[in-house]
């Protein structure tokens, strides 16, 4: 008679953002065995509560800080069939490059060596979560593939294309390490809402200003489609050893994207605009930071049909619809502080 543990056993790092608990409930519908990866005790931890029942809990820093950190790490990869690895510094204001090097390279080589210790040889799948900024924030006039050039600008973009090179590295060398990463493009929906209810609290005001002429592309995919994407990737074989971009796979201008939310909004579309580098030094009056800037700023047009024909992922929410959900949650939250 078959065992329970005979169903999937799953680990997922970062797994109290928002996206790590998306990606966990999907797997725990799906009926696999979960473990997640926290830094703090359950009891403790806020994002712990956000997660189903019945999710194992190992407490431990991908940094290997403390000094239970490497044995509690290789026992939660023990006999695992995938990782999901979300955990990652992300933000430039926040970290230093040290930071990031020892978050994102550093800690995934961590998950990685504990893995393969763990298992001995058992094949492991290790679904990474990447980002778009390593092909540069403007690339105008480019339809970028997974095959373009990269070109990080950031520390954190930097850090996230050394992140893919030593998982690649790792599975050249371990032939039962198979990975997949995901180049996801911004976030956003639940979780993800700070720096646009800035932008709609801008339109509210009047004080948003296009930079530039508003005809620069920005990429956007909802974190609901992206956890989608993980897990329908990790069940799919054609994505064994593949680099995916993971967007809306629509070249939204930063045009449209601010008349869409001025008319869910109710108020004027911007008319006016400023230059890029009046802009750059006035950011910080209208509370901008550097990410948020980089990411306003960005002209990128990324191409995801490559997941699309591979696998079939196809984005089930659409600007229209995320939008207005982000919308009538900003004017929920503004009624609420008023």
């Amino acid at each position: 008679m078959a065992k329970e543990i005979d169903r999937p056993v799953d680990l997922v790092t970062g797994a109290t953002s928002k996206l790590g608990a998306l990606i966990v409930k999907r797997l725990v519908d799906n009926g696999h065995e979960v473990r997640a990866i926290i830094r703090g005790e359950p009891a403790v931890d806020p994002g712990w509560k956000q997660l189903p029942p019945g999710v194992k809990p190992y407490i431990a820093d991908i940094t290997l800080k403390n000094e239970r950190d490497a044995g509690e790490l290789q026992k939660a990869c023990e006999g695992v069939d995938n990782i999901f690895h979300v955990a990652s510094a992300v933000y430039n204001y926040k970290h230093t490059y040290d930071e990031f090097i020892d978050i994102n390279v550093v800690g995934t080589e961590n998950v990685i060596n504990a893995a393969l210790n763990a298992n001995k040889g058992k094949p492991v799948r290790f679904m990474c979560v990447g980002s778009v900024t390593v092909y540069g924030y403007r690339r105008p006039g480019e339809v970028l593939t997974e095959e373009s050039n990269t070109h990080p600008e950031s520390n954190y973009s930097k850090s996230k294309l050394m992140q893919e090179e030593v998982v690649k590295a790792y599975a050249d060398s371990n032939p039962g390490l198979k990975y997949t990463i995901l180049r996801y493009s911004t976030l956003y929906g639940p979780g993800y809402e700070n720096s646009f209810f800035k932008v709609f609290q801008l339109l509210k005001e009047g004080k948003l200003m296009y930079i530039g002429d508003g005809t620069n592309h920005l990429s956007l995919i909802h974190v609901q489609d992206a956890a989608d994407a993980i897990v329908e990737a990790a069940e799919n074989t054609k994505s064994i050893n593949e680099t995916y971009n993971v967007t809306d796979n629509e070249y939204h201008t930063i045009k449209s994207l601010f008349e869409l939310a001025a008319r869910l909004l109710g108020v004027p579309a911007p008319t006016k605009s400023r230059s890029t580098t009046v802009a750059r030094l006035s950011r910080r009056f209208v509370n901008l930071k550097y990410d948020e800037f980089e990411f306003l700023t960005s002209d990128r047009m990324i191409s995801s049909d490559k997941i699309f024909k591979d696998i079939g992922f196809k984005p089930k929410i659409k600007i229209d619809r995320g939008s207005n959900e982000l919308v009538q949650d900003f004017l929920k939250s503004a009624s609420a502080r008023a």
